[in-house]
């Protein structure tokens, strides 16, 4: 899965507790980004995905 922001996968984000994402997950660890947060790139789960 990928960041909707930054578009780098979930591993290159680090866990984190204060993270309002669903995974939780936080900063990007690319050197490069300034990517603060994961954000999922689905914000809703509707009838087709379940």
């Amino acid at each position: 899965m990928n960041c909707k922001r930054c578009h780098h996968t979930i591993d290159a984000h680090m866990p984190s507790d204060e993270s309002k994402s669903i995974t939780k997950f936080g900063k990007c660890l690319v050197k490069t980004c300034t990517c603060t947060q994961f954000i999922e790139p689905i914000e809703e789960i509707d009838e087709e995905l379940v």
